[in-house]
């Protein structure tokens, strides 16, 4: 059985690839074509998760996909039509429910038994929310948040009102508002009205459709705001104080969401999926403050990651019986041996160095950290999803004086206030941070338990750090490097950011690869058996 989820409206289309017993492959059409928030069919990753396997497409039993608009039998039709021209005849298509799919991707991908699950986006499928109960191999709904009512349309027009883009920056807009004040949350209180099904509802006389309203809002909501349209586009503290106070009320929204199902149902965990919870700062308020035991993240939790929801539900239904398949990491894209890396580095007249050793590669990579240089680290199969987790990331020592501005100005060239996340062997990362399983997938937050000189200046709201836990089993190479570097630092912790340049997509190949390197400050490459130094 193979089963083929595909997200394919709107940005970030994605695929992925199951079978009776894992997860095989997944991947972003925009790190294959190169095209940041690239949508349509996604027929370079649909290829490349059957070329992986080695199987054909008549050897896939059902492809699956989420709808975007609400129920349409026409919609549906023009859409099937596009897609049988790419999928051969014979193979099942399976329209599911937007949320649906959020949901099987993270109750799915979990090994909780039972749990409450959580839905929130901007929109799909006529709604933007989903509560439903999970037992066992199956779920079943218990509310939807039904349109115009919707969280991550807050959040996105809030994004707006701080001069960011909407649907894409909403990312900045949560790290902006570590550095604010939540002075406009009593006003933001207001848009939403509380209700007695558990979703909150927009209060209409805030939101406006008329061409004339900007970013959504009504001119009655900018008046009780006190502020006109692209007020805060120049103004930095205003910025900041916008984004806090969306951020409180978000969370609180969030909390009395899951208190009010947590009641209802008597779960005892939570899994989260949608594109609201792309925000880890929600994440760790769920994990600190909501009563649950355990609460799981699927990472991937946007519409890339409805296309592996997809594929575990179509799965679900072929195979009822069949055991879960959690998700123990997400190497998931694909990997370049050296037969296909040196070709490239030749093919470039490129000077570098080959190790037949990984203890070599190893101990020459760690001495230019010590020296402070930056290493960019290819290695094994792409992430799927938009962090980095140590198979093209770009590494630094966290002792080093100016880490942050060089990563930040000669490189990512982004904002200060976004923070650095820390990678820690997941066995040591106890002794520093008070964290969560969540950190595998850089999807929460920690706190720094004890001061490290030089780790403190990662840290914000006290002792707020962002941890990525490497584990032995799931990615070796990375986590030898984490030690060896430790072997010679104060803690086996390396800065880890996602290899790309400004507004690209996440490196996935040798030419992209070399290509970032030599177009940004990035002082090594390490490539498979090869190290190029500049």
């Amino acid at each position: 059985m193979l089963a083929l989820g595909i997200w394919s409206f709107g940005r970030s289309s994605a695929a992925a690839l199951v079978n009776d017993a894992s997860v095989l492959a997944a991947i972003e059409e925009e790190k294959l074509f190169r095209t940041p928030g690239e949508g349509g069919i996604p027929r370079l990753a649909i290829n490349f998760c059957l070329e992986r396997q080695g199987v054909r497409f008549r050897d896939v039993s059902a492809v699956a996909f989420p709808r975007r608009a609400p129920r349409s039998a026409a919609r549906e039709a023009a859409f099937l039509r596009r897609l049988q021209h790419f999928v051969p005849a014979g193979i099942s298509l399976l329209p599911l429910d937007h949320h649906h799919c959020h949901a099987a991707s993270a109750f799915l991908s979990s090994d909780l038994d039972r749990a409450l699950i959580l839905t929130l986006d901007e929109a799909g499928d006529g709604c933007s929310g989903l509560a439903a109960l999970g037992e066992g191999n199956e779920f079943r709904p218990l509310q939807s948040m039904r349109l115009p009512n919707s969280l991550g349309w807050f959040y996105s027009r809030v994004t707006e009102l701080a001069g960011l883009r909407p649907s894409r920056d909403e990312h900045k807009l949560q790290w902006l508002s570590k550095d604010g004040t939540p002075e406009f949350a009593a006003v933001f209180r207001r848009v939403f009205r509380r209700h007695s099904h558990g979703f909150p509802v927009l209060h209409r006389k805030f939101f406006s459709s008329s061409a004339g309203d900007a970013g959504g809002f009504s001119r009655e909501f900018y008046r009780e705001l006190g502020l006109n349209p692209g007020a805060a586009a120049e103004d930095p503290a205003l910025r900041a104080a916008l984004a806090r106070s969306a951020q409180v009320v978000l969370e609180e929204l969030v909390l009395e969401i899951a208190e009010r199902f947590r009641k209802e149902t008597r779960a005892t965990s939570l899994c989260l999926a949608g594109g609201v919870f792309l925000n880890v700062l929600l994440v760790r308020a769920l994990e600190t403050n909501s009563g649950f035991h355990c609460v799981y993240v699927q990472p991937v939790s946007g519409n890339a990651g409805a296309a592996l929801g997809a594929a575990l539900l179509a799965r679900a239904q072929l195979l009822p019986d069949a055991p879960r398949v959690p998700l123990k990491h997400l190497y998931l894209g694909p990997e370049f041996p050296s037969v296909q890396i040196k070709p490239v580095l030749d093919n470039c007249k490129i000077s570098y160095k080959y190790f037949s050793a990984e203890d070599s590669l190893l101990a020459e990579t760690v001495q230019l950290l010590l020296r402070d240089k930056i290493v960019a680290w290819c290695h094994g199969r792409t992430e799927f999803g938009h962090r980095a987790l140590g198979n093209r990331s770009i590494v630094a020592s966290p002792f080093s004086e100016y880490v942050v501005e060089n990563v930040n100005e000669y490189i990512k060239h982004r904002e200060n206030f976004h923070p650095f996340a820390l990678s820690v062997p997941a066995e040591r990362a106890a002794e520093f941070f008070d964290c969560t399983a969540n950190c595998r997938f850089m999807a929460s937050l920690a706190a720094l338990k004890q001061p490290v000189a030089g780790l403190e200046r990662f840290a914000f709201h006290g002792s707020t750090v962002r941890v990525h836990l490497v584990d032995r089993d799931t990615n070796p190479l990375f986590w030898r490097l984490l030690h060896k570097f430790g072997e010679s630092a104060p803690a086996p912790v390396l800065v880890n950011t996602s290899f790309n340049l400004f507004g690209e997509p996440l490196v996935s190949d040798p030419r992209e690869a070399v290509r970032s390197f030599y177009s940004s400050g990035i002082d090594a490459l390490a490539m498979g058996p090869f190290l190029v130094v500049k």
